[in-house]
């Protein structure tokens, strides 16, 4: 929509009588542009300051590959006209005014065609905030905006010395051509900035995300909410409800593979969602009812490798990025296809220019020849670069067939990532996929929508792909106001957009690029990956739209690794209390159960988050005073620790803490902080193993008092004892504690801290012997029941009989009941047997959960075992050596009922797979031994 200019709402456009000046004025502001087309004047009008810092030309072009400045400007009635110095290019513009802004849209161009222009390019005085998906400049009095009058204009702004630019951009190819590209000057009172960005987004019908009664979905208080990212069933949502309960989150969004196999047709996961859309609108009424927000994670701009678009003939709307000529005829069988084209820059090719291929170079080493897929190896041969490799034909379930010489060779772009191909745009294949993720979006009533794979678009034009899908999908989805967020936040997404900021979590991101080709040194720790994420909330603030901490990963303890700890979520939280971001968490149960900190990070969470609501006036706390703003500004600089402590004081206190390193053992954590009157010592076990730290009670004073808090308030108690001459002894293990030393100055109690001594608990176990089985059913027996003998067992063993089910549908299983002494999440080994080797396998299923014998039932599966006994957790195939992963269960104090099935084997008692000897475990790194069992 184009507003049409009448003398009632219009103010006057004219030629200065001095100069050949032109000038624009609206009740906001004055503008001045010379003959020279260099702007000469910008004036706020309420304030009358002045808001121009430099004599900028009004526009450029690219030309034949140069930037020529615009050096002439002209006005005829409301058409403005621009030339370019070292050109014959001449822009002609169209001003459409209004009292808020005046808009330049681009109508005709003469001369010689520019690939590109910036239609519009100011220098600005602000220089304290810059929104650079804004693409605007504002302080705490004015604020000065270009914005796109349409999705083909793109912002480009930039801070300067002394001066921040602003651009707008657009391009000539591919997609929309550079007529009718349009961008609007608007000047106002910050205070009154969205007001006016509100009124010019409806005129010209752009993109936006409006409650009913007008306001913007940024501007909501869903837009401060944190959310769980997870991939869950619909027989989990339940659980779903318990982990929002545990973190006080509203919000949950379920990952695109937890419902959908194909993105692209969006084929239905009936494992996890057994009646397809109607399991999945289940899921989601059933949330709603208690009051969580839904949102959906969703590819849009790609197609799996598996989709329909692609097997049995791929869809010749998908983007192809390169290409090549068959050199000669091919045969449905030839391993090596010769081009008559330059390979080298070819994904495969080792003297490519681009190192970095995202999920693995491996997924782009594809070619499509007329209705076939070929993978291929490698280009070569070395310096002629013009030969496909150890052919693969017939990929992705496409036909081998014979080719012509000079048949198109096309490499369809590659997303690395769900491993899929990239839509063209420009084709319809957009609006189809789109249209169907819609239809189940509005059939399931989803409240959020989060675009992933951003980046996965047409490069040439990369800002414009990367909104344009996400644009044209928010234009199917009913509901608004919606949650809308995406890998890509643009400028033209700006009125639609809800919060943004996100990263990919730790450390897998980083894990991520390292199996991309790329290298990273230094390696970011944690925290340094939290300040990344806080530059970006940071910079979101500019943009004038909220920030989010996330997606942050809940992950257990792997190798060196030691998972995540107390004081990196401590310090997630207070960044997140200080820029008022909601946080993003990204894990998985299976996870969150094998890490035993879990249940403490969630309360601590749960904490930080009913503080946060209570200081921005969300959801206040009766009898609490806010913290100090001040106190708050403290917590934003990057390395730097503290806790909230809202016990010493009447209102909450910025306590900053430092690292107190053990030398006997570092693996106990303990932050500490000076309160004033007292010192904070937050402790705990960073692999959740029991044990005591004994302080040497003369490094403190007489009076010392030591008060020991954990996270559940309910629970307290003092600890005042000196026994065994002065000593004070502090239980330590995977709940976070804080000990609070009164009477004592910091400095004393972290020399105590230092020459402290810790004292592990020797491990608790418990054995059960796979011969005691309480219950047992189908071919599930005992070796000694079944004739067979071997003297490596630790006692009888289990074994099936027969063949085996892996459906599980007939019954065949034992069945266990172990006392548990103590609430908490254990660790489970099994003493196997494969006798012809191999990656063999069990199912382990709990009581209550329905037994699927896959993913996290599976127990076994070490291929590298040599066909003896050996112990194990769980593994992932032929290659993986015992005892793999570990299968750890948060278990509550009391019985726990679980059932061993067959799950692979020859079918054969004397060789299937056998069980003697399983240990439940509660230190998570403590394996069990052959010499140790039954002790």
């Amino acid at each position: 929509m184009h507003p049409r200019l009448t003398a009632a709402v219009l103010l006057a456009i004219a030629c200065s009588a001095t100069g050949g000046e032109i000038r624009f004025q609206t009740e906001r502001f004055s503008a001045v542009v010379g003959a020279d087309a260099l702007w000469r004047e910008l004036i706020e009008t309420g304030s009358g300051d002045s808001l121009l810092a430099r004599n900028t030309p009004i526009a450029l072009a690219q030309v034949g590959g140069r930037t020529c400045a615009a050096n002439s400007a002209g006005l005829a009635g409301d058409r403005l006209s621009v030339g370019f110095s070292g050109a014959d290019t001449r822009l002609e513009y169209a001003i459409e005014q209004s009292p808020d802004w005046v808009t330049f849209r681009l109508r005709r161009i003469t001369g010689t065609r520019p690939q590109r222009v910036t239609l519009l390019h100011i220098a600005v005085t602000p220089t304290e905030h810059v929104g650079l998906r804004l693409n605007g400049a504002w302080n705490d009095r004015a604020a000065v905006v270009l914005m796109g009058a349409g999705r083909q204009t793109l912002g480009r702004p930039a801070r300067r010395g002394g001066w921040t630019d602003l651009a707008a951009v657009a391009q000539d190819a591919p997609g929309p051509r550079l007529e009718q590209s349009a961008a609007a000057l608007i000047v106002a009172p910050l205070a009154e900035i969205r007001q006016v960005l509100a009124a010019l987004a409806a005129a010209y019908r752009l993109p936006t995300n409006l409650a009913e009664d007008g306001t913007p979905s940024k501007d909501t208080a869903a837009a401060r909410g944190s959310y769980w990212f997870l991939g869950f069933a619909e027989a989990e949502v339940e659980r779903v409800i318990e982990y929002c309960r545990k973190t006080g989150f509203q919000q949950v969004m379920l990952s695109s593979n937890a419902w959908c196999t194909s993105p692209g047709h969006y084929t239905f996961n009936t494992n996890r969602y057994p009646d397809g859309r109607e399991s999945l609108r289940r899921t989601v009424a059933r949330l709603h009812e208690a009051g969580i927000l839904v949102g959906m994670h969703a590819f849009a701009s790609k197609i799996s490798k598996r989709d329909a678009y692609v097997s049995p003939v791929p869809d010749r709307r998908l983007l192809v990025d390169r290409t090549a000529v068959l050199a000669g005829d091919l045969s449905a069988g030839d391993a090596a296809i010769l081009t008559k084209s330059d390979l080298r820059e070819w994904p495969g090719s080792p003297v490519a220019r681009q190192k970095v291929w995202e999920g693995g170079i491996e997924k782009h080493q594809e070619v499509a020849i007329g209705d076939e897929i070929v993978r291929y190896e490698s280009i070569g041969p070395e310096g002629r670069w013009d030969t496909f490799l150890g052919c693969r034909r017939g990929a992705w379930g496409t036909r081998a067939s014979a080719h012509k010489a000079g048949d198109a060779c096309r490499h369809l772009a590659v997303d690395g990532c769900i491993d899929g191909y990239i839509i063209d745009q420009e084709t319809d294949l957009l609006d189809e996929v789109a249209g169907r993720l819609a239809d189940i979006f509005n059939a399931c009533d989803f409240d959020m929508v989060y675009f992933d794979g951003c980046e996965d678009v047409d490069r040439r034009r990369f800002d414009y792909y990367a909104a344009n899908f996400q644009a044209v999908a928010m234009g199917k989805f009913k509901k608004r106001p919606l949650i809308h967020k995406g890998g890509g936040f643009h400028h033209n997404l700006w009125h639609s957009f809800t919060s943004s900021a996100t990263i990919d979590q730790y450390p897998g991101t980083y894990l991520a690029y390292l199996r991309a080709g790329g290298r990273i040194d230094p390696w970011p720790t944690c925290k340094d990956h939290i300040d990344r994420t806080a530059e970006r909330v940071a910079a979101c603030h500019d943009d004038l739209i909220p920030g989010e901490l996330g997606w942050f990963g809940i992950n257990p303890a792997d190798g060196e690794y030691d998972g995540l700890q107390y004081d990196e979520v401590e310090y997630l939280m207070c960044k997140s209390l200080a820029y008022d971001a909601p946080i993003s968490l990204q894990t998985s149960f299976a996870r969150m159960e094998q890490h035993p900190l879990t249940e403490d990070i969630l309360a601590m969470i749960r904490r930080y988050e009913a503080l946060r609501h209570h200081q921005y006036g969300r959801a206040p706390i009766a009898g609490m005073k806010r913290i100090d703003t001040e106190e708050v500004e403290r917590l934003k600089p990057a390395g730097k620790d503290f806790t909230i402590d809202t016990d010493l004081r009447d209102a909450p206190l910025a306590v900053e803490t430092t690292a107190v390193v053990l030398p006997e053992s570092r693996e106990v954590r303990i932050d500490l902080g000076d309160a004033g009157d007292a010192a904070i010592a937050a402790v705990w076990h960073c692999r959740g193993r029991d044990g005591q730290l004994t302080l040497d009670g003369s490094l403190l004073p007489n009076t010392a008092a030591i008060e020991s808090r954990l996270l559940d308030e309910s629970d307290r108690q003092s600890m005042v004892h000196k026994a065994d001459g002065g000593r004070f002894v502090l239980p330590v293990d995977h709940r976070y504690r804080r000990f609070v030393f009164r009477g004592a100055a910091a400095s004393a109690v972290r020399a105590a801290l230092q020459s402290a001594t810790f004292e592990v608990r020797p491990p608790e176990r418990i054995w059960v012997a796979a011969e005691d089985y309480a219950d047992s059913a189908g071919a599930m027996t005992k070796g000694s029941a079944a004739g067979i003998e071997d003297t490596g067992a630790a006692g009888d063993f289990i074994v099936c009989a027969g063949k085996i089910d892996r459906s599980a549908k007939a019954a065949s299983y034992c069945e266990y009941r172990v006392r548990i002494p103590k609430k908490g999440v254990w660790t489970v080994w099994a003493r196997v047997r494969y006798p012809r080797g191999g990656d063999m396998s069990f199912g382990i299923v709990p009581a209550g959960e329905e037994a699927r014998l896959d993913g996290n039932q599976v127990l076994g599966n070490c291929g590298e075992n040599g066909g003896r006994w050996h112990w194990t957790g769980r593994g992932g195939g032929v290659t993986s050596v015992p005892p793999g992963s570990p299968i750890r269960f948060a278990l509550e104090a009391g019985e726990f009922v679980f059932r061993i099935y067959p799950r692979e084997g020859s079918g054969a008692a004397d060789s299937n797979p056998r069980l003697d000897v399983m240990c439940f475990c509660k230190e998570p790194d403590d394996l069990p031994r052959d010499e140790q069992i039954g002790q």
